[in-house]
């Protein structure tokens, strides 16, 4: 689901075990919200939306803390669990070309979660 707010989003904590981030960040020069019937028109201004699983635009993912490393491996949980990383891992030096191209397509997936955990947390 897609939401559209006034000030930029990065991430809450939601409960013990997941954080909510906002990804898939898109700026939205010279927005206008709605307008209520009958209000005065407001100025534009800047806006970001957001893509995720949620309906607020946010995406749920599996962390202790607002650290780099455990939003990386909650980035990584959401397309590959714990047992599919072992299997793509333990079966990658077996001279089988599509166990080559799963381990490849997992690490260029690790280093895009690695850059969107760095980003998140850069977030002001």
């Amino acid at each position: 689901m897609k939401a559209t707010y006034l000030d930029r989003k990065k991430y809450e904590k939601y409960d013990d075990k997941h954080f909510i981030v906002y990804l898939n960040e898109e700026v939205i020069p010279d927005y206008v919200p709605e307008v209520m019937e009958g209000r005065e028109v407001p100025e534009p201004c800047t806006a970001y939306s957001y893509e995720g699983s949620e309906k607020d635009g946010g995406t749920i993912i599996e962390a202790t803390s607002a650290l780099y490393d455990d939003f990386v491996a909650g980035l990584v949980r959401l397309k590959y669990s714990q047992n599919q990383v072992e299997a793509v891992i333990l079966n990658q030096g077996d001279g089988n070309d599509a166990h080559l191209a799963e381990y490849n397509a997992l690490q260029l997936y690790r280093k895009e979660c690695k850059s969107i955990a760095a980003e998140l947390l850069a977030r002001e």
